[in-house]
């Protein structure tokens, strides 16, 4: 007999003077935390600008604990900062689910009045703590659910990352929708999220009611000769010591860095305060994980890992559900990757974000969200 799946949950502590270091403590009980001072573990090839100033989002939090049918408790949440006020408290619940055979950690914020959310993050190799800011719409009345991927953050790893592929970690995340019994939700991804969530949708159409993919792609080979591309519009002096130094392995070359850094100013983000979410999925990423799938992490030169011919762009018309597709104009997962989905899914809706690059969740968050929101409640509607 095949073993249901469970869930556990845990609670952690509140009230602290610096929310986001007490919920970074607790969730990662092991690692050496401090207010970090720099982004130390970049999301694109191991180089990024030094933030200006740290400034930790203003979260408060007043909670206690609610019993609810079997035992699992529940946190009231009050989030004045940057969201906009719709009520006085939301439910939290964070813990441990066990789907496709792996333990994974899970966060849940809002009762789901108007509908589910479920969020895959990006990377590979990086954590729910990237999606972060969808945890706003749960004022709206969508409960809200992250979870760490299978060898990301809190989540099991692996001893090895042979195996691994992406249409695993699709029957993964459908998985932990039947386990945490989120019924037919809203299917979110980002980055790598988004070409997961197509994966996902593909593999488990009868469990979604709409998709939303925010810098995504269909297909790695192009998704990377579209880098490619943008690396090729560089000054000449970077785009040559870029080209250079990949060929020769020198990837820790000064000038190799600061050429890299200016690709990431341009394509990736050019925030000058980096959000506090954003740093901790730095610092937390899993680079083994990133180069089973993605290979090494360079601009230039073939694809390789497990995704290297990865392409569902002939599959996009058997999506059927309404579908947001979401891109920075300087995106480095480039605009033309949108423009591909919008043309393979019918029916779907293109939105660029023309201030940001990929950093559009953040760069441009109340445009952002608010589009996500509209779309969400015309489905619900």
């Amino acid at each position: 007999m095949t073993r249901p799946p469970t869930r556990e949950t845990e609670t952690g502590p509140v009230g602290s003077r610096t929310p986001w270091l007490a919920d970074a403590r607790r969730d990662y009980p092991d690692a050496r935390l401090r207010q970090p001072t720099k982004l130390e573990t970049p999301l694109w090839s191991g180089a990024g600008r030094a933030p200006a100033r740290i400034a930790p989002r203003d979260v408060t939090r007043k909670a206690r604990d609610r019993p609810r049918s079997g035992g699992s408790p529940r946190h009231r949440v009050d989030r004045p900062g940057s969201y906009p006020k719709r009520s006085s408290g939301l439910s939290f619940e964070t813990g441990f689910v066990r789907a496709a055979g792996h333990r994974l950690f899970y966060q849940s914020v809002g009762d789901g009045n108007r509908g589910v959310v479920l969020c895959l993050h990006g990377g590979p190799g990086a954590t729910h703590e990237l999606m972060r800011p969808f945890t706003a719409l749960a004022q709206f009345g969508f409960r809200v659910v992250l979870y760490d991927q299978f060898g990301c953050g809190r989540s099991q790893r692996p001893p090895d990352y042979r195996g691994l592929t992406i249409e695993g970690l699709a029957d993964e995340a459908d998985a932990v929708r039947v386990a945490l019994d989120l019924g037919r939700c809203h299917l979110l991804g980002f980055s790598f999220g988004g070409a997961l969530a197509l994966q996902t949708i593909l593999r488990h159409p009868q469990g979604y009611r709409s998709l939303i993919v925010g810098s995504g792609y269909a297909s790695r080979e192009e998704m990377h000769d579209g880098v490619r591309r943008l690396v090729s519009k560089l000054p000449k002096r970077e785009r040559e010591t870029i080209v250079r130094c990949e060929g020769r392995g020198e990837l820790s070359n000064p000038r190799y860095l600061r050429a890299v850094a200016e690709f990431n100013r341009r394509h990736l983000s050019d925030l000058e305060v980096v959000p506090i979410d954003l740093l901790l999925a730095g610092q937390h990423f899993n680079p083994d994980l990133a180069t089973a799938l993605h290979g090494p992490d360079l601009l230039t030169g073939r694809t390789s890992g497990a995704m290297a011919t990865w392409d569902v762009r002939d599959q996009l018309g058997r999506i059927h559900v309404p579908t947001l597709i979401t891109v920075g104009r300087r995106d480095s997962v480039t605009p033309g990757c949108a423009g591909r989905l919008h043309r393979g899914i019918r029916g779907s809706k293109l939105v660029v974000f023309h201030e940001s690059g990929h950093d559009c969740v953040y760069k441009e968050q109340d445009r952002y969200l608010a589009t996500v929101r509209d779309f969400l409640e015309q489905v619900a509607a």
